[in-house]
């Protein structure tokens, strides 16, 4: 482990300080990117500038960060809108996280493929079969999403939830394709973040099967619950079984710098703004 982390230090020390300011870049390009899915999902209910609905997905990491599998963000996402729009700003809360969760389940998918292929074992093929049900299950789902609607209007009681969840119909096909491929590049720019930061840490993780095979560590954080600080040891432990168990990395320090780096560079900066954010909407409020 000494050498280990002596070795991550000279890699810290020596290495390229254009490419670390890229990767910095690349967090409020991910921001942007899930602020732009955010504003086509209100088009449909009430219109946004980019600017608030910048901020509405920064309010929204910071409730997220604090519960379990970030079911919180749609509570700080809905701030910025009018109350009669708030109960369907949650209902459309729930299409992107959605479309981010079949993108996660598919880059699952081809990194398990890669997993077994390379490592493999019995829970792998496992993993594999549970990814695939999830997928199949989760894009059929997300692609029908109206249905919701009409099985929502069982419940005449429930007037307000039927009414809202009637916008549901708004989202063509088109419409849900659109947002899908918003989240797929945006998983893409975040996968590419965290490999980018751990080589530069001195990982010494291939690209391409790299590349997949943080796809799997993302899947593996989404379907395991955690709660905020808990979440590190989640990365923690998923980072290491993926990358340092299986020889990808031979430097333990470096994954798990890398991790915890990218945790904080995409969820703790933006909360810590997000939580600003939501004082100062009190405060004008």
């Amino acid at each position: 482990m000494q050498t280990e982390w002596e070795s991550f230090l000279q890699y810290f020390k020596n290495g390229n300080k254009s490419i670390l300011l890229f990767i910095l870049l690349l967090a409020p390009i991910n921001w942007m990117l899930e602020a732009k899915k955010w504003q086509l999902l209100l088009s449909k209910i009430e219109p946004l500038p980019f600017s608030k609905a910048f901020a509405s997905i920064l309010t929204g990491i910071a409730f997220a960060l604090i519960t379990p599998n970030k079911i919180g963000d749609f509570a700080g996402r809905i701030l910025y809108l009018s109350n009669k729009s708030k109960l369907r700003g949650a209902i459309a809360t729930l299409i992107g996280n959605l479309a981010q969760t079949v993108v996660v389940f598919i880059f699952g998918i081809i990194g398990l493929l890669c997993f077994n292929i390379y490592f493999p074992g019995n829970w792998q093929l496992v993993a594999l079969l549970i990814a695939l049900a999830g997928a199949s299950f989760l894009l059929y789902f997300y692609l029908n999403i109206h249905v919701l609607s009409k099985w929502a209007e069982r419940f005449p009681k429930l007037r307000a939830l039927v009414i809202s969840m009637r916008v549901l119909k708004r989202y063509s096909t088109r419409d849900l394709l659109r947002i899908l491929s918003i989240a797929f590049l945006r998983f893409c720019v975040y996968n590419l973040q965290f490999l980018m930061i751990i080589n530069i840490f001195g990982a010494g993780v291939p690209w391409l099967l790299g590349f997949f095979i943080s796809g799997l560590m993302f899947w593996f954080i989404t379907v395991i619950p955690s709660l905020f600080v808990a979440d590190l040891g989640v990365r923690g432990f998923v980072a290491g079984l993926l990358f340092t168990d299986t020889g990808l990395s031979e430097n333990a320090v470096s994954v798990l710098a890398g991790s915890y780096s990218i945790w904080m560079l995409n969820l703790v900066v933006p909360a810590v703004i997000g939580s600003i954010l939501v004082l100062s909407v009190r405060v004008f409020r």
